[in-house]
């Protein structure tokens, strides 16, 4: 009888790291839309959920036998996921900066485009931002703002103290600020 993650998620893993078919698809049930959850937040592009949920579940799958059971199951796919989505903004920011036919097509005065595409530009302006960010900025920044983690989860998801989430989140604030020009004038 296969194990079930409500019944007895120790027998579950177990059967999982043993290469039992049934086991890994309830695993992965169990577990996908949290994931698909995080990689929204964290990227505001669907295109990028169905790719990174793969990535993550083939990086757990092969990192299992090391899961020491530390942290909870949740916990430790969460950090996968923070890492794939750093790896793939990293990715499309050396991509985009080999591209050089990026052109912008420029929007006159006479363009009244309506609130609804107005409000997708800005937040396609908002995540290339997020995207620009170190990714320790980023990261702490996903958790404090995106994700609305309290401090103290935020530096237990980011394995930093406390002070740092907090410096991380206010210093990627100020540097999106500017990136999209929201500096307040001193």
């Amino acid at each position: 009888m296969a194990a079930t993650l409500d019944a007895d998620p120790i027998a579950l893993l177990a059967a999982v790291r043993r290469g039992d078919a049934a086991a890994q698809a309830e695993f992965f049930e169990s577990h996908k839309d949290a994931v698909a959850r995080q990689i929204m937040r964290m990227t505001g592009d669907a295109g990028w959920v169905d790719d990174l949920v793969q990535e993550v579940f083939i990086a757990a799958f092969s990192r299992l036998g090391s899961f020491r059971g530390d942290a909870a199951v949740g916990t430790w796919l969460h950090r996968i996921t923070v890492n794939k989505v750093r790896n793939a903004w990293d990715s499309r920011r050396r991509r985009l900066a080999r591209e050089s036919e990026a052109v912008r097509p420029e929007v006159s005065e006479h363009d009244a485009p309506d609130d609804e595409v107005a409000a997708a530009e800005q937040l396609r302006q908002f995540y290339a931002a997020l995207g620009e960010l170190p990714g320790k900025y980023r990261d702490a920044f996903v958790c404090r703002v995106i994700e609305e983690l309290p401090l103290e989860d935020a530096s237990a998801e980011l394995g930093v103290p406390i002070s740092t989430v907090s410096y991380r989140a206010r210093r990627a604030e100020a540097l999106l600020a500017k990136a999209l020009g929201l500096e307040a004038s001193s």
